[in-house]
């Protein structure tokens, strides 16, 4: 995954959160001031029918920003694939089994007869091979096994 496309996800998830949050405070402060002034001029005035209808059309609006805002994270979730002792993301990056963190720059050990990859994970400090068929891998035959439509869902 390059830069780019990490600040532009990022931005989005973290902008439209800010956004999400700045509306609730607005909303806050104008009930705060306003409801007590015009609260009971609208109960006097309105007909209880238009009243009704208003209070039900404010309750669906809320209900459906939170279902919105529910699939938009779950949409923007991170979704690992086990494959080879490793976790994947859609962009065939390694992630650590155990804390599910991104794993560090494979180096590759080479011992007689014996080549294999394997990752250092930064947070919980373990090493971890690719491994197929309880067989040691290199990181190009585990990348030949990660299926691309698991990566993409």
């Amino acid at each position: 995954m390059n830069i780019i496309d990490t600040v532009k996800e990022l931005s989005t998830k973290y902008l439209i959160s800010s956004l999400f949050g700045l509306s609730l405070l607005l909303l806050g402060i104008l009930y705060q001031d306003l409801f007590p002034i015009i609260y009971p001029e609208v109960i006097r005035k309105l007909p209880k029918e238009v009243f009704l209808k208003m209070t039900t059309l404010a309750i669906l609006l809320v209900v459906l920003s939170s279902i919105l805002s529910l699939l938009f994270y779950l949409k923007s979730k991170v979704k690992l694939i086990p494959k080879c002792g490793v976790l994947w993301d859609k962009n065939k990056e390694a992630h650590c089994p155990s804390c599910q963190s991104p794993l560090s720059e494979g180096t590759f050990y080479n011992a007689p007869a014996n080549m294999h990859y394997f990752y250092k994970c930064i947070k919980c400090d373990k090493k971890i091979t690719l491994k197929h068929g309880g067989k040691n891998i290199i990181l190009d035959e585990a990348h030949k096994l990660l299926n691309p439509k698991e990566l993409k869902q």
